[in-house]
Parts: C-alpha cells; sequence; structure tokens
C-alpha cells in the first residue's frame, strides 16, 4: 500500500517536471556543470598521479640511490688547469655493503659524457658503465639481442646496449645488432637493443641526464678499464680536471620496509666520510609516500572547489523549487483538502528535487567524460576515469538535491491548506 502511494508521488513529481521542460533543464545546469568539474578534475588528478608513480616506481621501491654531485665551486686562478675531487669513492661502496646488514646487492655506476660516431654521424652521449644486474634491477628489457653477463664483465668486453631512438638517430638502415659504433675513440659492438622507444629512465631522472643525450650502457668494468675516473672539460676560459671514483651507487634493500632504516645508515655512514656534500640520497619510497599525500591533498583541494558548483546548483533548485510551491499554491491546498498528509506534500516535492539532481548528475557525469576526452586529445595530458568517479558525483549531488530540497519541501508540507485554497 506505501509502495503505490510513493510510486504514485513519484510519478506525479515527474509529470510536473516535464510540464516545464526548460525551466527544468536550466535548473539542471548547475549540477551538469557541477558533477561534470569533479569528475574531470578527479580523472586529470587521477592520470597525473598515476603517470608520477609509475615514473617513480621504475626507480624501484626497495632502491635507495646515491649519486655524486659536484660541491659548491672554490676560489681558483683563472686561465690555468686545475683539479677537483669529489664524489663518491670505491671505499663508500665497499663499506656500505660489508656494514650495514639490511643491504641486498649494492650496484656501482660509472657516468662519462662521449661522443658517439658511426659512419659520418656524431652524436652525444650519456655512456653508463653498469654492472650485469643492473637492467634487470630497473627492468629494463632487451627486444633484440641479449644482456650483459659475467663474461663480459670479467673480460671487460667491449660490447654495449643501446635505445631505439639512438638507431633513428644515427641514420642507418642496418641491423644493429653487431653493429661497431665509435664510443670517444674505442669501438664497441652492439649486443642488445632495449625494448623501449620513447622511455624517460631510471638514469635521466636520478642523474638528471639532458634529454638531448642518448644513453648507452656497457660494462662496468669495461667503462673503468676504457674511461676511467677522470674527466676534462673546458669552463670559463679554463681547462678543468675532475676525478669522480663512483658517479653512482645503487643500494637494494632487503625489503620495502627495510628501506628507510637502511637510507639514514648509509647518510650516517657518508657523513662521517664526507666533510663536503658532495653527494646525494634519493629513496624513491620516500618519493612515492610524498607523491601519494601531495595527490590526496590535491583531490581533497580539487573537489572542493568543483562542489562549488554543485552548491551553487543546490541553491538555484532550492531557489525555483520555491517559485514552484508559490505557483502551485493552489493545488497543494486541494491536495490537502483531499486527504493527502503532511509527509506526502513533502516527499512529492524532494522527488521533485531529488530527480533534477539525479538527472543532472547522469548529464554531468556523461559532460565530465566528454570533457575528459576532449582534455586529454587537444593537451596529450594523461587521464584515468575511474567508475567510482562517477558514482561518488552521482551520490554528492543526490546529496545535495536532497539538502536543498528539504526548506521548500517542509514549506510546502506545513502550508496552511485553508490559506493555499483561497491563493489566486
Amino acid at each position: 500500500m506505501w509502495g503505490e502511494r510513493l510510486a504514485e508521488i513519484f510519478f506525479l513529481g515527474m509529470k510536473n517536471l516535464l510540464r516545464n521542460k526548460l525551466r527544468s533543464f536550466l535548473t539542471m545546469l548547475g549540477m551538469i556543470f557541477g558533477v561534470g568539474s569533479v569528475i574531470a578534475m578527479l580523472s586529470v588528478g587521477a592520470g597525473a598521479r598515476h603517470e608520477i608513480l609509475s615514473r617513480i616506481q621504475e626507480l624501484g621501491i626497495c632502491n635507495i640511490i646515491i649519486n655524486s654531485v659536484q660541491p659548491p665551486e672554490e676560489t681558483k686562478a683563472e686561465d690555468i688547469a686545475w683539479m677537483s675531487h669529489y664524489g663518491l669513492t670505491f671505499d663508500d661502496a665497499d663499506y656500505i655493503e660489508s656494514t650495514i646488514p639490511t643491504v641486498k646487492k649494492l650496484l656501482r655506476v660509472n657516468l662519462v659524457k662521449q661522443r658517439i660516431s658511426y659512419g659520418s654521424t656524431r652524436i652525444e652521449a650519456s655512456v653508463l658503465g653498469v654492472e650485469p644486474e643492473h637492467l634487470e634491477m630497473f627492468g629494463l628489457d632487451v627486444c633484440r639481442g641479449r644482456r650483459f653477463n659475467m663474461i663480459d664483465s670479467a673480460t671487460c668486453a667491449r660490447v654495449c646496449i643501446i635505445r631505439k631512438d639512438l638507431v633513428k638517430q644515427l641514420k642507418t638502415v642496418d641491423d644493429p645488432l653487431g653493429m661497431v659504433l665509435k664510443i670517444g675513440r674505442r669501438s664497441f659492438q652492439v649486443i642488445g637493443v632495449l625494448a623501449d622507444e620513447q622511455f624517460r629512465s631510471h638514469t635521466r631522472k636520478a642523474l638528471a641526464i639532458d634529454d638531448r643525450s642518448q644513453e648507452v650502457y656497457i660494462p662496468y668494468s669495461s667503462s673503468m678499464r676504457t674511461f676511467g675516473t677522470v674527466t676534462y672539460f673546458r669552463k670559463s676560459g679554463s681547462e678543468e680536471i675532475s676525478e669522480v671514483e663512483l658517479d653512482q651507487i645503487i643500494v637494494q634493500a632487503e625489503a620495502s620496509d627495510k628501506v628507510l632504516p637502511t637510507s639514514l645508515m648509509t647518510a650516517a655512514m657518508l657523513k662521517n666520510f664526507h666533510e663536503k656534500k658532495d653527494y646525494e640520497i634519493v629513496v624513491p619510497l620516500e618519493l612515492l609516500q610524498q607523491s601519494e599525500e601531495t595527490q590526496r591533498i590535491f583531490n581533497v583541494v580539487m573537489v572542493l572547489i568543483a562542489s562549488i558548483s554543485l552548491v551553487v546548483g543546490g541553491i538555484g533548485i532550492a531557489n525555483i523549487m520555491l517559485a514552484t510551491i508559490t505557483e502551485r499554491t493552489r493545488e497543494i491546498g486541494i491536495r490537502r483538502a483531499l486527504g493527502a498528509q503532511r509527509r506526502d506534500i513533502m516527499i512529492q516535492f524532494l522527488t521533485e528535487t531529488v530527480a533534477i539532481a539525479a538527472v543532472g548528475g547522469l548529464l554531468g557525469a556523461l559532460f565530465g567524460v566528454v570533457a575528459i576526452l576532449g582534455i586529454v586529445e587537444f593537451t596529450q595530458w594523461k587521464a584515468l576515469i575511474e567508475p567510482h568517479y562517477i558514482f561518488i558525483s552521482l551520490g554528492i549531488s543526490c546529496s545535495v538535491g536532497i539538502l536543498f530540497g528539504i526548506f521548500p519541501a517542509r514549506r510546502a508540507a506545513f502550508m496552511d491548506p485553508i490559506a493555499a485554497l483561497r491563493h489566486e
């Protein structure tokens, strides 16, 4: 019986809404733009969060990356050759590996800037001397050829692994496998091509490698034997010679819960051995946690900003419903005279309010999805539309409809029936 009355009240409310289609649609606009804004902002925020987290995770959650950093320049005479020694040392790596119990694995990296030559083509490159486990640790897959092995390392083999983009820049149609490149003044044979084509690798993020230079990987032992630790370059009219024993040390902790303690022990140990701060420690797990916290705050702020549109839409709904009650005062009086109770009148107007909010929410969800597709198409931003964003937005819109519909509904329900019948 009560269900039939609810159905009757619902259909009566929908009939009244359809009677004034244009006014109902204009009332929904606030909800449409509000819900669309919420979905669009959440999706853009989720896309940015996913992109940032995936880049941080490429560094390895259990890894701690220690880089050599040149300290502030000291006062020096101009136009003379001088030599600076800074950064991580072989002893640092040995002490970390032997004294910190939570270290599972430690890898050494040597970085040199060299010119790659093939035929008449010359390209500036960052040549990374890495140990055999390096590529596997960072998930660098080889689509053609093979990775380094222990034999390459033991024999200081002059072999290298390159990226697909380097093959394009060399402007050659030859098979890259087996191709011999001149790195500096030495010849290296290509034994593998990395699967990623436009991958911004961990080395770029960790070592701040110039985007214009290419990355080439060679065995660590080959790099040390061929290029050593001394680098020559001219700067400000003087010839500078710098010696860096290790450009990077990668420490892998036993488990993710051991990462932060390991990084603290590593920092304390390096502080004892280095008078100057000529190193930096990058902890991807800390970056991940900071990024997640930042994204949570960002999402809350964006939802609050977008919710302003929903509040404005709710005010518009309340305003229209109050005007509608004034127009339908006589109808309310007749219904009360025929036996309708106050709760029936209240439910009828709440039904109309919620219907406006719900339909506006559905149209807003559609508008939000279309807006996201347009943003992705024209700006190339990353966006991620998750189903629960739509349900959250619809829930908020219906809640706004109920909240701003209670006052008009109560005003209609508590109207004096006799005064309502006399209303012209």
